[in-house]
């Protein structure tokens, strides 16, 4: 007999050999339907994995979070195994669980798959999922092993990215193991569900294009996109919301609405047209104001720095693939239509992706007492990064983009107020947005760092000492973070659902030390500051997609870049409306005037399709009494309004949360 501990501290005594599906059926015949996996010791296991004498065991249904993701991660086999049965040419690479769903890229060599073969596919998962094929677990010791030779037929037999695969697990000495359903197997670390019968509630989602090993220089793949569910009401809350993600799409809106363009002649890099610009400088403006109440001082830096100061601040050996280098270009002196390309400068410079370099070189041009402390230094600094053309998306990821930044510096005993000022400066912005669900990461050291273990060691103890003395949960995030120090990462969910990382707080040790920064401490001596690096949109650009799609581009007025549109009711009142339009400027509103020679209707609904938050009908008995005939986006029509009381109301709503007072009516009239 063997003893188990359950984790509400209970011990279970089962027979030698019993299974993780021996202990729930022990417990009750419905936890052992139930069940999807098993965790020993914190490491997640199949329902037939057998338990040993002492093993502290849970099991997992599908309301565990890690149920979801083993869920799809057996999806990705059945999405394979249909795939080969339709496209027998196909040859498999790797298909792993992503933020909802999971994908496998496969190689083929004739032919392609789209979204056109999605029906049958999903026909033939089902079918596989109605069989009830159990997931087993086989683990290879020889390449002469039967399932071994399987898994290298299974798609022909001839699969170079098997066999690489396969290598780098052999060089890493680790177990080779397989998962067998039906006639299909695949390599695979596990675990997976009891059998295919859980798989019912799958859905292919999209097909992209990608590189074996994210190698532009390799084959070139075919991603299959899909989600999995434990319940076809899950399965279709999700496929909704992917309908109104595409409603909201913000590329889609910010062309339709004339925010921003882009061109093949500056691939990644927007063009925001007057409204676009219009949004854009809002939050900047938005952002000015908070920094102002919090003591920042704003500063500018230029946009190309010296290419040796990105290797005293470690970006050239850790982010060199990422920047922009300029180039020297000089006519042949003898030959002026020769042009000689790359040309040896005595100082080669660089295109900055950070603005962090700019900052340390501005503080070092002055000695620095404590008394100053904590020095907060800010920039809405553009920078430039080089991005695949695979992985732009839109306002998503760019090549050039503007960043709220700013950094802190300060001595070692202000790091916990400056951290905890930070957060909540952080989330009252967010609010601000109707972004109220913020989740809080510590990102880890990385294994592409600069700076020794022990500072290191400082920077994570000082970050998490500041959210712990702040009560503030938090989840570890190892590894993920900046090549020069921990940060604390802000992920905020969307009306959607979806989640974005947008606001970060950096530890930075190094980078000070690094430039020869120092200050004069109480004690009269020179110390070397500490540096926190912090962005709260992050991206100014992504920062805005990500609030089109929120809103869908029904922006509240305070953000709306027109928030109100006049409409004559015919060119006999253009004058009026013109006049109008303009006391609602002189009283701090953004307005314009329609004088198409259209119908009014039609120019109320297209007020309405442009998101216009207030249109303004007038004709004569508006003229007459000097009033407006008010149509609200959310509220429907309000009727008839004195033109003071219009802007009294208006203007409540078209300030910035708590930044200032309403507009003045004492307009010219």
């Amino acid at each position: 007999m063997i003893n188990v501990s359950l984790p509400d501290g209970s011990i279970r005594s089962l027979e030698d050999g019993a299974t993780v599906l021996d202990l729930a059926k022990s417990i009750g015949p419905g936890l052992a339907k139930a069940a999807v996996a098993g965790k020993v010791a914190d490491r997640l296991v199949d329902v037939s994995h057998h338990l040993e004498d002492g093993d502290a065991v849970a099991i997992l249904t599908k309301k565990d979070p890690e149920a979801l993701e083993i869920l799809r991660h057996s999806a990705a086999h059945l999405m394979a195994d249909a795939i080969l049965r339709l496209f027998p040419k196909a040859q498999l690479t790797i298909g792993p669980v992503v933020q909802d769903g999971f994908y496998y890229d496969i190689y083929l060599p004739e032919g392609k798959l789209t979204p056109d073969d999605f029906e049958p596919i999903e026909r033939e998962m089902a079918q596989i999922a109605k069989a009830g094929l159990p997931f087993s677990r086989c683990e290879v010791r020889d390449d002469a092993d039967e399932n071994f030779a399987r898994y290298k037929g299974i798609d022909g037999g001839a699969n170079k990215f098997k066999l690489e695969i396969v290598e780098g697990v052999k060089g890493r000495d680790e177990v080779l193991s397989f998962y067998k359903h039906g006639d299909f197997i695949d390599l695979c670390r596990g675990p997976h569900v009891p059998d295919t019968g859980f798989l019912k509630n799958v859905k292919l989602t999209r097909v992209a294009g990608a590189y074996w090993r994210g190698d532009a220089q390799r084959e070139q793949l075919t991603r299959v996109y899909g989600t999995a569910f434990f319940t076809k009401e899950d399965l279709k809350e999700y496929l909704d919301l992917i309908e109104e993600a595409k409603k909201r799409d913000h590329r889609v809106l910010g062309e339709n609405l004339e925010l921003f363009t882009f061109s093949e002649e500056a691939p990644g890099f927007p063009f925001f047209l007057p409204r676009g610009a219009t949004l854009f400088n809002s939050l900047q403006d938005y952002m000015r104001s908070l920094l102002r109440s919090r003591g920042y001082q704003e500063v500018r830096t230029p946009l190309i720095l010296s290419e040796s100061l990105w290797h005293t601040s470690g970006h050239y050996d850790n982010y060199m693939e990422n920047m922009f280098f300029t180039k020297l270009k000089l006519r042949d002196e003898k030959q002026a239509e020769v042009i000689h390309d790359n040309v040896d400068e005595e100082r080669p410079m660089a295109v900055k992706p950070m603005n962090c370099p700019g900052h340390l070189v501005l503080y070092r041009s002055k000695t620095h007492s404590h008394n100053e402390f904590p020095l907060r230094i800010a920039e809405m600094g553009l920078v430039h990064r080089r991005e695949m053309s695979g992985v732009r998306h839109g306002l998503f990821r760019v090549q050039a983009f503007t960043q709220d930044d700013a950094h802190h510096f300060c001595t070692p005993d202000q790091i916990a107020d400056e951290v905890r000022m930070l957060i909540q400066f952080f989330k009252d912005v967010y609010s601000a947005f109707d972004l109220n669900d913020v989740r809080i990461e510590l990102s880890t050291r990385p294994e592409k760092r600069i700076g020794d273990d022990a500072i290191w060691d400082r920077a994570e103890g000082a970050l998490k000492a500041a959210l712990d003395a702040a009560s503030i949960e938090y989840q570890i995030n190892e590894g993920d973070g900046a090549f020069y120090g921990p940060k604390i990462d802000f992920h905020i969910r969307d009306v959607l659902k979806r989640s974005w990382q947008c606001g970060t707080i950096q530890m930075d040790f190094s980078m000070p030390s690094r430039f020869g920064l120092t200050y004069v401490g109480a004690d009269g001596q020179r110390h070397t500051p500490v540096m926190i690096h912090r962005a709260c949109y992050g991206s100014l650009e992504r920062f805005m997609g990500i609030i089109i799609e929120n809103y869908a581009a029904k922006f509240p007025t305070w953000l709306a870049p027109l928030q109100i549109q006049v409409l004559p009711v015919s060119e006999k009142f253009n004058d009026y409306a013109i006049a109008t339009t303009n006391r609602l400027r002189a009283a701090g509103l953004r307005a314009e005037t329609n004088l198409k020679d259209d119908r009014v209707g039609y120019k109320i609904r297209l007020a309405s399709l442009q998101k216009i938050p207030y249109a303004l009908v007038v004709g004569e008995k508006e003229v007459n009494n000097g009033t407006v005939n008010v149509r609200s986006r959310d509220r429907g029509e309000l009727g008839e309004m004195a033109f003071d009381a219009f802007v009294s109301e208006v203007g409540r709503e078209a300030q910035p949360p708590n930044t200032g007072a309403a507009p003045s009516t004492q307009a010219a009239a």
